[in-house]
């Protein structure tokens, strides 16, 4: 009897375990069917520190700690989540939108030669840049959808926002308690958790 009692002890919390997403530690976060690495999330913020070292950093305010870790991971769940929202909607991005919105970021910031201040100072890694283009661009065809639905201009932010968190909430998001808490109302990750070295942002 105690034997079945422990078995069945250890089987819930296997299951428990499953459940929060805990058991698979490779995951930094499982949004429905789509997962998101500690590699992807690490390879960012590994990416962002050592770009700093290559410009003048020392006037900036940047993202550092377990700030930095939340933005990161932070990130890769809302390309997701603005990702399957653009497919609700049939918004597409093409690649020559990508190249367009890119050169014309390039061009704002003095150059190619001025990317790399810009990029460090934003906390964006290079890799990552037409990504973030990409999303970025999928939130303002997402506005432009709203005010053609009739949504007021100045709503049209808390109306992203809002649908950015139902799609959250209607996928299921799980969060490696590592890298904080996920508040299902902003759909954002908050201070908290369990830091215990998901992954490091030591430089």
């Amino acid at each position: 009897m105690k034997l079945r009692l422990r078995l069945f002890a250890s089987l819930s919390v296997a299951l428990l375990l499953l459940l929060t997403g805990c058991a698979k530690m490779d995951a930094a976060a499982v949004i429905g069917d789509s997962e998101i690495t500690l590699e992807t999330v690490q390879k960012s913020i590994t990416a962002v520190l050592e770009e700093r070292k290559l410009v003048d950093t020392s006037a900036m305010e940047l993202a550092t700690g377990d700030y930095l870790t939340r933005t990161m991971a932070q990130f890769h769940i809302s390309v997701v989540l603005l990702q399957k929202i653009a497919d609700e909607y049939g918004i597409e991005i093409t690649e020559s939108d990508i190249e367009f919105e890119y050169q014309r970021v390039v061009k704002q910031v003095g150059g190619e030669e001025g990317l790399p201040m810009a990029l460090a100072g934003a906390s964006i890694a290079k890799d990552d840049f037409r990504t973030y283009i990409k999303t970025a661009l999928i939130y303002q065809k997402l506005a432009e959808a709203l005010v053609a639905q009739g949504v007021l201009e100045e709503q049209v932010g808390s109306a992203q926002q809002a649908l950015i968190a139902a799609k959250a909430e209607e996928l299921g998001v799980v969060l490696n308690p590592r890298f904080g808490l996920w508040d299902k109302e902003s759909a954002t990750i908050q201070p908290g958790g369990d830091s215990n070295g998901a992954v490091s942002n030591e430089e």
